[in-house]
């Protein structure tokens, strides 16, 4: 009689063993799950803001190497907000495409010289704090954007021709 309760004890003691690693794997795989959710948000979150950046200098360099001929690159304000003007011609026509900061993204509104439409009319790019774009003497154009999470990232851009040049 003395051998079988001495098995049960064993058998009890073996399924606690069992049960307890079960447990602790268990607890392991849930933790390494919610880790690895966290990593691939912050991956996420990183990859969107980065692409911002991206998209935010590319299209803007972009804009001013299409415009950049005859002074068509130019620093000002239209409507009341901080613009980069790209003026251009196309078939004797002159055409200006303003670049420029309202309602929260960056826009593009491409009119012919001289007409009259309100900020809303340009078509939004990218979403963005804010932007502003600074001229110097020799040209050189420095973009400083402020990103959603705080990142506030410059561009230089230095034109082939801009109007400060033309004027001198």
């Amino acid at each position: 009689m003395y051998g079988v309760i001495k098995e049960k004890q064993r058998i009890r003691v073996d399924s606690a063993g069992v049960f307890l690693l079960g447990a602790v794997f268990l607890f392991l795989s849930i933790g390494l799950v919610m880790l690895g959710g966290s990593l691939y948000r912050h991956i996420m979150l990183s990859s969107g803001v980065n692409d911002q950046i991206r998209t935010t200098f590319s299209y803007i360099a972009n804009q001013v190497r299409r415009a950049d001929a005859n002074g068509g690159v130019e620093v000002g304000e239209w409507k009341g907000q901080e613009a980069l003007l790209l003026t251009q011609d196309f078939g004797g026509w002159a055409y200006v495409t303003y670049l420029y900061h309202y309602d929260g993204a960056l826009r593009e509104l491409f009119v012919e010289k001289g007409t009259d439409l309100d900020p809303e009319a340009g078509l939004p790019i990218v979403w963005l704090e804010g932007i502003s774009f600074l001229q110097d003497d020799q040209g050189m154009i420095t973009v400083r954007a402020d990103f959603e999470d705080g990142r506030i990232e410059h561009m230089f851009l230095s034109p082939k021709t801009s109007a400060t040049e033309e004027g001198r």
